[in-house]
């Protein structure tokens, strides 16, 4: 069995505002909500699987996030640049078990 990794990190700052172009919704027994300001991205992946594809993983302060899945790496970078203006040489590499 393999283990999720985490291949590349960005913490957010004030420069990466939504841009608005994506909702993420939390559902939960008392209803609906947006979720709390997204802090950090990690894209992670199964790394004897990549044809499985890539997860963009979106983390608040409080640690509750989501994720998207995305076909390539390249795929998952250019979420987060349309969703938060992060630039490709923004993220650190990482090589560690998620």
């Amino acid at each position: 069995m393999s283990t999720m990794t985490a291949i590349k990190k960005v913490t957010l700052t004030d420069r990466h505002l939504p841009t608005g172009r994506t909702k993420h919704t939390l559902i939960t027994a008392a209803g609906s909500q947006s979720f709390d300001h997204f802090t950090n991205l990690t894209i992670t992946c199964y790394p004897e699987r990549l044809a499985d594809g890539f997860w963009l993983m979106y983390g608040t302060a409080k640690g509750l996030g989501t994720d998207t899945w995305h076909l390539t790496l390249e795929d998952a970078l250019h979420q987060a640049e349309w969703e938060f203006n992060v630039n490709p040489n923004e993220w650190v590499d990482a090589n560690e078990p998620f």
